[in-house]
């Protein structure tokens, strides 16, 4: 975009800067506030004049056909600056050279000094250069091209090829190193390629590529860290089936890290991506690669002259206009997590560099990767704002995603416990290396009922610890506490199975008799889990049926009971239509005064309003129907923590975890509740609200699964009333 500038005084001698857009003048400045004037040479010829405006952060900037153009203007605005704040001194300001070398006005040149003037005017740095960092300065980092010894070669990077290979210390100690060599060595590519050296030299971070050494002599070598396990995206796609969510989270709360550290010292790196990520460990990631990066002054921006930039990570406002902030680092860290958590696909890999902008403007953004936590995502969505003040920073990001890295932890324990309870019974009570009794140690019928019964018992037991609820009576009773006497079949399955000759055909291996007993054990578990999965689906329709009713206080379903008999067939008996031979947590039980039950139906009540009004509302009332939802879940908290006292020991470890299952729906639902909001102008917005609407379903249902936990605990309790006759 080009301003045509012009200086112009008015009848009151008040001198100004002005611009004619669409045929109106715009002020810009006085002249007294003009602090600096700098002319800055573009690598297409044209030039760049950069005014330091007092009391603006950030600087004018005005495109200029040629150089000598530019410098006709700047001398033009230097003098009435002069002449305005009546002073000699000049605010043209030249980059390594003397700042006062022009304190008086230009004088008429001669045919001696026009090729001096040219040079001083063509040898303007590139826009927004380091100005104090020479390759003078890393002398110290000099090493000895003999202690180096190159490998193959890794790839190729924008100056030349990329060896791994080794340094050997004058202690004799080798240290992997990866080596950046510099084909051209002209000058001017030589001061870009010595950039990333002079950068690095200045890093010190756990969590960001150290500088080993450079070769100063031609061929200019620089030479880095490098680790056995190579570029991120590489380790990504070579090892997904084994990297778990807290893996990818910690792998990107380690660059968060890093970026704040390059934050802090004004630094924005411009190449946030997996590529240029090494693996030190399989729990340690280091940034690398600022053969893009430069250092900025006083939060304002860089303004970038190359043109092979990452299209595909960069944030609206860099690809628009090159303006490159750590907003914009914020941006393409969002995307490099993206990378992460997709396991090392491409972002956009589906676009063309061209098209990306568009999908952008457009409020298009990339997918929820699978399996990648929805908090998470909605953190990546944020750092998408198109407007960079909307962005976090990365101090902020740092605290959340370490949040994040925390309830994956504490998910991945919960999981680890419902394991363990799910196979307790075969790690406790079967082991294989230690065999059942000899058939010879006993008559051949009374070894297989023996056996049988032994058996028989620790299954009861195995079960009944793990959920009462999951011991079948088609088998066997089961005990409804410790203290009961076991009553046992006239007939087992078991029994009828193994035969006195089977049991002498295995009498020579013991551990195939075991592992046969094992394998009919695991299906019964089997059966176990189908039937478990029947009732869940009843529990659905259970809670398709209360929405309906709307009711808290109403009958329970009418749709007649079932016998004992037939409810003894059906394990856990949870539901409100059944009776069964105990009682259920949700059967005929005395609502009068059981709050938990009332909490529940009035949190069923606000997620069916929820899902009934979500179609008239807009997106910034979504937050007042969800606000009723936590308040409602709130309330239903407290009902359980005050009769939680009340109730045995072994049963606040369930509710206490069901309790926690339910902040995470809540906090799952607030989630999809911002992403919906965000997405409301998008081609994704009926995806969000469906995914909102899911997440408020979980938290009904659990409510409801919370409920029957609290009516087992008091049935088991003899705190549950009968309901009056």
């Amino acid at each position: 975009m080009y301003l045509t500038q012009c200086c112009t005084c008015n009848q009151s001698i008040m001198i100004s800067v002005i611009a004619f857009l669409v045929f109106q003048p715009v002020f810009l400045a006085d002249f007294k506030q003009i602090k600096r004037i700098q002319c800055l040479s573009q690598s297409d010829g044209k030039a760049l004049i950069n005014l330091e405006i007092e009391g603006v952060r950030q600087r004018l900037s005005v495109n200029v056909a040629t150089v000598p153009m530019a410098e006709n203007m700047m001398d033009l605005i230097d003098g009435y600056c002069r002449l305005e704040n009546d002073t000699d001194d000049s605010v043209i300001y030249r980059a390594n050279k003397d700042a006062n070398a022009r304190s008086s006005l230009p004088e008429i040149p001669t045919g001696r000094d026009t090729s001096s003037s040219i040079r001083n005017s063509m040898g303007s740095d590139i826009y927004c250069e380091i100005l104090d960092e020479r390759p003078k300065s890393v002398v110290k980092y000099g090493i000895d091209r003999d202690d180096i010894v190159l490998g193959r070669i890794l790839g190729e990077g924008f100056f030349g090829e990329v060896y791994d290979g080794f340094y050997k210390k004058a202690n004799g100690e080798r240290t992997n190193v990866a080596v950046k060599t510099c084909k051209d060595c002209s000058p001017d590519v030589m001061e870009k390629f010595m950039s990333e050296a002079v950068i690095m030299k200045n890093l010190d971070h756990p969590n960001i590529v150290k500088l080993i050494g450079i070769i100063e002599e031609d061929p200019v070598w620089i030479v880095m860290e490098l680790y056995q396990y190579g570029e991120l995206g590489n380790y990504l796609t070579q090892n997904q089936s084994n990297l778990t969510n807290i893996t990818l989270v910690l792998f990107s709360l380690q660059i968060c890290k890093a970026l704040v550290y390059l934050e802090g010292v004004n630094m924005v790196h411009r190449d946030i991506a997996v590529r240029n990520v090494l693996v030190a460990s399989p729990e340690c990631v280091k940034l690398g690669d600022f053969g893009l990066s430069r250092y900025i002054e006083d939060e304002e921006y860089y303004k970038a002259s190359v043109t092979r930039l990452p299209i595909k990570w960069m944030a609206p406002e860099s690809i628009n206009f090159r303006r490159f902030t750590s907003a914009s680092d914020v941006w393409m860290f969002a995307v490099c997590v993206w990378e992460i958590m997709s396991r090392g696909q491409q972002p956009f890999f589906w676009l063309e560099n061209r098209d990306v902008i568009n999908q952008l403007e457009q409020g298009i953004r990339l997918p929820k990767p699978d399996n990648c936590p929805p908090a998470f995502y909605s953190l990546m969505t944020r750092c998408w704002s198109y407007d960079p003040r909307e962005r976090p920073n990365f101090t902020e990001l740092v605290v959340k995603i370490s949040d994040v890295h925390k309830m994956e932890k504490e998910q991945e324990i919960e999981r680890e416990r419902d394991r363990a309870r799910s196979t307790k019974f075969f790690d406790t009570k079967f082991h294989i290396s230690e065999p059942p009794p000899k058939p010879s140690r006993m008559k051949p019928g009374r070894f297989g009922n023996t056996l049988s019964i032994g058996l028989h018992i620790q299954l009861n037991e195995a079960l009944c610890a793990s959920s009462p609820d999951l011991a079948s009576p088609s088998e066997y009773q089961s005990p409804v506490d410790s203290m009961s006497t076991l009553a046992l079949p006239v007939k087992s399955p078991r029994r009828r199975s193994m035969g006195e000759g089977e049991f002498f055909r295995v009498e020579p291996n013991s551990k195939e008799d075991a592992q046969r007993l094992w394998q009919r054990e695991r299906h019964n578990m089997q059966d176990t889990l189908r039937r478990q999965k029947e009732q869940m689906m009843e529990d659905k329709k259970w809670l398709q049926n209360e929405e309906k009713l709307l009711d808290p206080m109403g009958p329970e379903d009418t749709g007649g009971p079932a016998s004992p008999e037939a409810g003894a067939e059906h394990a856990p008996p949870e539901k409100p239509p059944r009776l069964t031979a105990q009682p259920a947590p949700t059967a005929e039980l005395d609502r009068s005064d059981d709050k938990v039950y009332q909490f529940v139906m009035d949190l069923v009540k606000v997620v069916v309003q929820l899902k009934n009004d979500i179609s008239e509302l807009q997106p910034d009332q979504y937050i007042t129907i969800v606000k009723s939802v936590g308040m409602a879940l709130r309330d239903l908290i407290r009902s359980v923590d005050d009769i939680l006292p009340t109730l045995h020991e072994s049963v606040r470890t369930e509710i206490e975890g069901t309790q926690k299952l339910l902040n995470n729906d809540m906090a799952e639902l607030i989630s999809k509740m911002r992403l919906a909001q965000q997405n409301a102008i998008t081609s994704l917005k009926e995806e969000c609200k469906k995914q909102m609407l899911a997440a408020a379903h979980n938290l009904a249902m659990d409510s409801k699964n919370m409920l029957d936990a609290v009516d087992q605990a008091r049935v088991r309790a003899n705190l549950a009333k009968p309901v009056a006759p």
